[in-house]
């Protein structure tokens, strides 16, 4: 049996919180911003979700990111698509629509960039996007936001995927050295281990519902993350 080292599991334990900790800040980063988003002054019709919008992940002030939408023709006829795009700025709703047509399976991407200049309510970008077609295909609609960091560099969505790869890299090095070095057959040790792969799940759910802008779903994982630290981190009689 390989000999425990107390040292490396505490290691092992705080290499992990800190991932976890990272994990939990990525997803409010998609989550909150979305969720503003959905309560914005946009023009809202309660339509199904347009599950192809997408935002960028986190901006600074320098960036100019897409926002885009993706639209495909599943029929075989020629299909006409009326889209129209609304995005947050200081003053007013920015509005821009656009008619096109597809030919029979074929796809488009549309693409708007956004910038320093859609900022609102301090440091959020918010954007929707509504969708029809010349078809009995139904009338979709999606809204998603951004984060802007006040940074005096480009590279928000660098920003967000290195860190996202850091919790990624902390938690598998922190499960490894305490899988290790744990005595499991301490009660505490135990405990502890639960806690760690529930948490695990948690977070690993809550950061993709935010990068495919479920809010709900990240907001009740965070929401779970700490609540079972709380029930953790309260004193268990020996």
């Amino acid at each position: 049996m390989a000999q425990r080292n107390p040292t490396l599991r505490r290691v092992g334990s705080i290499l992990f919180s800190i991932a976890i900790l990272l994990g939990v800040i990525l997803t409010l980063v998609r989550a909150v911003p979305d969720l503003e988003a959905s309560m914005y002054g946009f023009i809202k019709y309660n339509y199904p979700r347009l599950s192809s919008f997408t935002c960028p992940m986190l901006m600074t002030s320098l960036d100019r990111e897409p926002v885009t939408v993706k639209l495909r023709n599943p029929l075989d006829r020629s299909l006409s698509w009326y889209v129209d795009a609304q995005f947050s700025s200081n003053f007013e709703i920015i509005d821009s629509s656009q008619r096109f047509e597809l030919q029979p399976g074929e796809s488009r991407v549309l693409s708007w960039d956004v910038d320093q200049e859609n900022v609102d309510l301090g440091f959020f970008i918010f954007s929707r996007a509504f969708a029809s077609s010349s078809s009995t295909l139904p009338m979709r609609e999606a809204t998603c936001g951004t984060l802007m960091l006040n940074l005096p560099f480009k590279g928000g969505p660098i920003i967000f995927y290195a860190i996202l790869i850091l919790s990624v890299l902390g938690v598998a090095l922190g499960l490894i050295l305490w899988s290790r070095h744990a005595d499991m057959s301490d009660s505490g040790a135990i405990f502890q281990t639960w806690w760690i792969r529930f948490m695990t799940l948690v977070v690993v759910i809550g950061v993709i519902a935010g990068i495919f802008n479920v809010w709900f779903l990240a907001l009740v994982m965070v929401f779970l993350a700490l609540l079972t630290t709380g029930v953790f981190l309260i004193p268990r009689k020996v």
